[in-house]
C-alpha cells in the first residue's frame, strides 16, 4: 500500500478545538462529505477509542491514531489534524494515564494488513524527530503532505 493512496491535502486540517470529542465531530464530518466513511464511523471511533486508546507520547508532542473496524468504511483515507492547542487522550497501554495530543492521523481503512501496515508506519514517522519538527513547522496542507511522502518513502510498499 502507498501512503501518496490515502493522503491528500483535502484531508489535512489545522484545528483549533477544545475537546476529543469535537476533534472526531470535525474529522468525521470532513470524511463523510467525501464519501470515505459511513454514518456508524464516528460511533465506532469513538467507542474503540474508550475501549482502546490510542494516544501515544513522543520526545516532542503527543500523537493519537484513532481508528475503527472496515466496516465503517467506504474507501481508504487518512485524515491528519494539527491541533492548534493539544487535547487530551488516553495513553495507549497506560490504562488511565493521560497524553495531550497535538497531532492526529484518524485511519479509514478497509483491509486489515493495511492497518496494520499503515500503523507500523505511522509509528515509525512519530519516531523520527526530523519528521515531527518538519510537520509542526508546516503551516501549508502541501507541506503536511511532503512531508509525510519524504519520510514514508521506501517505509511503505508500492505495490498493494
Amino acid at each position: 500500500m502507498s501512503f501518496n493512496k490515502v493522503i491528500s491535502e483535502e484531508l489535512v486540517f489545522f484545528l483549533d478545538v477544545s475537546s476529543k470529542d469535537e476533534l472526531f465531530e470535525i474529522m468525521f464530518q470532513k470524511l463523510y462529505e467525501r464519501g470515505i466513511v459511513k454514518t456508524s464511523y464516528l460511533k465506532a471511533i469513538t467507542l474503540r477509542e474508550e475501549e482502546f486508546p490510542t494516544g501515544l507520547a513522543t520526545e516532542t508532542l503527543g500523537v493519537a491514531l484513532p481508528h475503527t473496524d472496515p466496516e465503517h468504511v467506504n474507501e481508504e483515507a487518512i485524515c491528519i489534524g494539527i491541533l492548534k492547542e493539544p487535547v487530551p487522550f488516553r495513553h495507549m497501554g497506560m490504562g488511565n494515564q493521560e497524553v495531550n495530543v497535538q497531532l492526529v492521523f484518524m485511519l479509514a481503512l478497509k483491509k486489515p494488513e493495511n492497518q496494520l501496515e499503515v500503523l507500523q508506519t505511522v509509528i515509525g514517522l512519530i519516531q523520527n524527530k526530523d519528521f515531527l519538527k518538519a510537520l509542526t513547522n508546516s503551516d501549508l496542507k502541501s507541506e503536511v503532505i511532503d512531508s509525510i511522502l519524504k519520510f514514508t518513502e521506501g517505509s511503505v510498499t508500492n505495490n498493494k
